[in-house]
């Protein structure tokens, strides 16, 4: 996928907080709403394991999982968000690339591999839950937003019966989707949709 219209976005999207609503410097957040829904205990992650974002942005969540004492990584394809986190957090693994070069380039295992309004819902998933699959040994979280648009580039909005269906094709099981209703104190708003699997060990 070209750089060059994710650079493009990356210039419209805001940049994140320097706090949360509690004061922390670095929070997980699956939604567009600030410090609304669950957080990164979905990912059911065990202490100091490897964690692999794709389509990390600018690394705000990146950082909390580093923060956390997990070994993050994250890949983005915009060489522009990139040097956004790298600016930012200059401490974090950030790698500027396509996701599924990225797995496929690769053998060392991630314990969780999750992606927020990223790669996920970008990437054909024909090629990318198979590239997934090949690394992970856990879980598999990721979110979208009907309200997430992106003018001009290709996305996967499928029902959660379709992403079912394409993650059990590809070898995931104990496969879960949930909506997260929008904050109940907000004017209208959009859901965000949350799906997680794992692959067997």
């Amino acid at each position: 996928m070209a750089s060059g219209k994710w650079d493009r976005y990356a210039e419209r999207s805001p940049s994140r907080r320097l706090v949360n609503a509690g004061g922390a410097s670095t929070w997980f957040n699956w939604t567009q709403y600030p410090d609304h829904g669950p957080g990164l205990e979905v990912l059911n992650l065990e202490p100091g394991v490897r964690v692999l974002e794709l389509g990390c942005g600018k690394g705000g969540n990146l950082a909390h999982v580093d923060a956390m004492g997990y070994r993050a990584v994250g890949v983005d394809v915009s060489a522009l968000q990139v040097a956004h986190a790298r600016s930012r957090w200059p401490h974090l693994n950030v790698v500027q690339g396509d996701a599924a070069a990225y797995l496929e380039g690769g053998d060392e295992p991630f314990a969780a591999v999750y992606s927020v309004f990223g790669a996920v819902w970008f990437v054909d998933p024909e090629v990318l839950l198979p590239a997934i699959n090949r690394r992970l040994r856990g879980t598999l979280a990721f979110s979208w937003s009907p309200m997430n648009v992106v003018p001009t580039l290709p996305r996967w909005d499928l029902e959660a019966a379709e992403w079912g269906d394409r993650l059990d094709k590809h070898g995931f099981v104990d496969i879960e989707h949930r909506e997260v209703a929008p904050p109940a104190d907000g004017e209208g708003g959009q859901p965000t949709f949350l799906v997680r699997a794992t692959r067997p060990a």
